[in-house]
């Protein structure tokens, strides 16, 4: 896996529960999938597990993919920007990257070094910067999950299409991960797996239950004034919610339908993320009758980085996510 950013003198050490193992590698593989990790205790810059079994992180150089802007349109007639990055020989395997709220399609230069990293190990990908964000076209306050699941199933079809790749996988981070849970669970036959990153799979909890301006159900006058002059509410910084979502979030709950996916599913969460908590991770866990891992990044916020690190520029930050990239890969391609 690529090496990203300069690397600490000690190899990071991420936390692994729920793995259940299904082949054997070839020999001097390390493969977290060929153990079976349990009753893993996290300490401050790394954790150990009762087995002592642990991910070692390939140094190897960074091999760069070969990437090409795209655009697709959606089934309601956007325009999404996206960008394709392929290995250098045909690829068996592809997976669509679906970002957070409020960011764009290289989720501060993550999913770009993913993208390199997903290519080295013979996995094509598309990442796409959501209705609204970034490049596409669309309105941030008419965004819909609706509409994302829509656009997932056209961004599936196009990596698909683009790479001949017989086996298409999911990957989706925070915002984007709930969602891509959802998909994963109301149309298994598309997904070979799954991957979830720091995600958000309660967002009526995040995005109603948790502001003060709704109490039992119910919006604020003043919020619901600034819904009524503005057409949105200033989520975050970067993020507007409209009425849409706001009304949408009450039905459409990916942590009630985790028991559907049947698709293999790898969660990677940092141990200090405060904006979506590891414990929502943790305790999905029962959910799942799949095959199913959770592995945590000791000490890393969201994004798997350092606090106040959004650039990414931080070496710890940029060991965490090279070991992220290289989880990742190993499970997309666990049964090549």
């Amino acid at each position: 896996m690529s090496r990203i950013g300069p690397c600490l003198a000690h190899p990071v050490r991420p936390a692994i529960v729920g793995l259940q193992p299904r082949r054997p590698q070839a020999e001097g593989r390390i493969d977290p999938l060929t153990q079976r990790l349990t009753h893993c205790i996290s300490r401050t810059g790394g954790a150990r597990c009762s087995n002592g079994s642990t991910i070692a992180l390939d140094r190897s150089p960074a091999v760069p993919s070969q990437s090409s802007s795209i655009s697709f349109r959606t089934l309601d007639g956007l325009h999404l920007a996206g960008t394709l990055s392929v290995p250098e020989r045909l690829p068996d395997r592809a997976v669509v990257l679906v970002h957070g709220g409020g960011v764009t399609r290289e989720e501060g230069g993550f999913f770009t070094r993913l993208a390199d990293g997903l290519a080295q190990a013979g996995v094509a990908s598309l990442r796409f910067d959501l209705r609204g964000h970034g490049e596409s076209e669309g309105r941030q306050e008419e965004l819909t999950l609706s509409a994302i699941l829509n656009d997932i199933r056209v961004a599936l079809a196009h990596v698909q299409a683009a790479t001949g790749a017989s086996a298409v996988s999911l990957l989706g981070a925070s915002f984007g991960g709930g969602i891509c849970g959802y998909y994963a669970a109301k149309q298994p036959a598309e997904i070979d797996r799954l991957v979830l990153l720091n995600p958000q799979l309660n967002y009526k909890l995040r995005t109603i239950d948790s502001r003060p301006y709704w109490s039992h159900d119910h919006i604020s006058n003043e919020a619901a004034q600034q819904l009524t002059e503005h057409g949105y509410i200033q989520f975050t910084p970067t993020l507007k919610h409209g009425r849409p979502i706001l009304n949408e979030v009450f039905w459409l709950q990916p942590h009630t339908v985790l028991g559907e996916i049947s698709a293999p599913t790898l969660i990677v969460h940092g141990t200090k993320d405060t904006f979506v908590p590891v414990e929502s991770s943790r305790e999905a866990l029962a959910r799942f009758t799949a095959e199913h891992k959770l592995v945590e990044i000791d000490g890393a916020q969201h994004g798997f980085a350092v606090h106040e690190d959004p650039q990414y520029l931080n070496p710890q930050s940029q060991e965490w996510q090279a070991l992220v990239i290289q989880t990742i890969a190993q499970w997309l391609t666990a049964d090549s």
